[in-house]
């Protein structure tokens, strides 16, 4: 079979949930799959390089037609068919969401990460609103043979939201790189992350594009509530709506304590979690949950929200509290900065419950959800 993949999700310039699912997902199925043969379609008016995708049973084609227009004929008018842009080819597989035009005869596959655009418009900004509107991922997700879940409660929004019959999804995990997140970090790396980002002693870590709906504020409040010396460092790029999340910042009693990095390149990433008290990712929605995942396997503890999928992920390996309670947070924040056996029991579970998750495995599993299309 000739399987075309869509890679205008990796047109961001940086890697969150979405690109380090595609990114691990490609590499891992090339790797095991030397039957089908892989087109990749990038669309972008400067020439990118996919070196890491080249394999002899792959090619990459791109296209330098401006997005709007592009994305607007495809909605407007279902054109051009894809097998107008990459040449011939049996399934289209869209690791994201998007805006596609394919002839009737052929096989779609999409995966679907959450379905936060849906169940949380208020989180998103106006711009971001349209843009879901505009993308109608329901007409999208009818349209699709079989679509790829990365939980069951993904899944089961999906049924809820959509009515898209259970036959057609498969739920499988996304993987975790352990040969990245690898609990033994060298000592240089870590003093390096250490000096380059002026890292203090002892931090709370949040790791997440800031946005409204991973409860920023929140966790700056429930840092306020706690009794300690310990600091709160922040990474991530900048999203959307974080005006707000800005100003708590800037006006925490604690912002002496505070230190924003923006967003940091992940070969540092593994090195700044490591070397943190506990990861906190107190999110409101999640469809799945790539951080607390991380930092388990890195054996750091983790405090995460007991609601949407981010249970399904962490089992009781994590501490689980209400994100709309800031007092149970900020007790699950003191727990991980004092109670030593809470942290002893924290990273054996996190540790062990990491290793349930590999890319080898989510790899396997898709290429099964393709073959079974033949």
């Amino acid at each position: 079979m000739k399987i075309a993949v869509d890679l205008r999700s990796l047109q961001t310039g940086v890697v969150s949930g979405v690109e380090n699912y595609i990114l691990n997902l490609l590499e891992h199925l090339l790797a095991i799959d030397q039957d089908n043969q892989y087109v990749f379609f990038s669309n972008s008016l400067l020439p990118e390089s996919f070196e890491h995708l080249q394999y002899v049973n792959s090619k990459i084609v791109q296209t330098r037609i401006p997005n709007r227009v592009l994305n607007l004929s495809l909605k407007v008018f279902s054109r051009p068919h894809f097998e107008q842009l990459i040449g011939d080819f049996d399934i289209l597989f869209l690791p994201n969401a998007n805006r596609f035009g394919i002839s009737s005869g052929k096989k779609l596959v999409i995966t679907v990460h959450d379905l936060s655009p849906i169940i949380t418009p208020q989180y998103y900004s106006m711009k971001g609103r349209l843009w879901h509107k505009f993308l109608n991922v329901k007409k999208i997700y009818e349209r699709a043979d079989q679509l790829i879940a990365v939980s069951e409660h993904t899944k089961h929004d999906l049924i809820k939201l959509t009515g898209i019959e259970e036959s057609k999804i498969s739920v499988i995990n996304p993987g975790i790189d352990r040969s990245t997140f690898d609990s033994h970090i060298p000592a240089d790396r870590l003093r390096d992350a250490r000096n380059v980002y002026g890292l203090p002693g002892k931090y709370l870590l949040f790791v997440s594009t800031l946005e409204p709906r991973k409860n920023l504020i929140g966790l700056i409040k429930a840092f306020e509530a706690t009794d300690s010396d310990a600091h709160l460092v922040i990474v991530g790029k900048l999203g959307w709506k974080y005006g707000e999340i800005l100003e708590a910042l800037g006006k925490s009693k604690k912002k002496r304590s505070i230190k924003y990095l923006g967003y940091v390149d992940e070969t540092d990433k593994p090195a700044i979690m490591k070397l943190a008290r506990a990861v906190v990712y107190p999110s409101f929605y999640e469809g799945f949950g790539f951080v607390p995942l991380e930092a388990m396997s890195l054996g750091v503890p983790v405090v995460t929200s007991q609601v949407s999928a981010i249970p399904e992920i962490v089992g009781d390996a994590a501490l689980l509290v209400n994100p709309y309670n800031i007092d149970d947070l900020a007790f699950a924040l003191s727990e991980v900065l004092t109670n030593e056996s809470v942290r002893s029991q924290l990273i054996a579970k996190g540790s062990a419950r990491a290793e349930r998750f590999s890319w080898e495995r989510t790899a396997e599993q898709t290429l099964a959800v393709f073959n079974s299309l033949r």
